[in-house]
């Protein structure tokens, strides 16, 4: 699966937003939370614990960073039960604003994406709220 979708907030926003594990489910909509991180810092092989809603169910589930190169891509491979979702962001400048593309493989059920509450937490924390 994939998605595009052009949001007003520059590059280094973006990117800084769904390249940092507890900001998953600002994004990811069965991402209940983010539990812990790994010591050390950002990149490639960063794994973590998060709960994510399956249906009407909160299941335990473990994360890891695949890709890191900012402030263009990042990638997350998410184990949710016996699934693995892959989970692929890309970022493109454009006059201001940042293109995303995410693309979605490993499962053959793609989680929910909400790229419009995407825009709303950059613009939040740009905010200081």
């Amino acid at each position: 699966m994939d998605l595009h979708a052009t949001l007003a907030q520059p590059i280094t926003a973006i990117f800084h937003h769904v390249a940092a594990p507890p900001h998953l489910g600002n994004w990811l909509s069965d991402v209940v939370g983010v539990e812990a991180c790994a010591a050390g810092p950002l990149g490639v092989g960063m794994v973590f614990a998060l709960t994510m809603r399956r249906g009407e169910r909160l299941v335990a589930a473990t994360g890891e960073v695949v890709a890191y190169e900012p402030p263009w891509l990042v990638a997350y491979r998410l184990h949710v039960e016996a699934c693995t979702h892959v989970v692929r962001l890309a970022c493109t400048a454009s006059e201001g604003a940042t293109r995303l593309h995410v693309h979605q493989g490993g499962s053959s059920s793609a989680l929910s994406v909400d790229l419009e509450r995407l825009a709303e937490s950059v613009a939040a924390a740009a905010a200081g709220l």
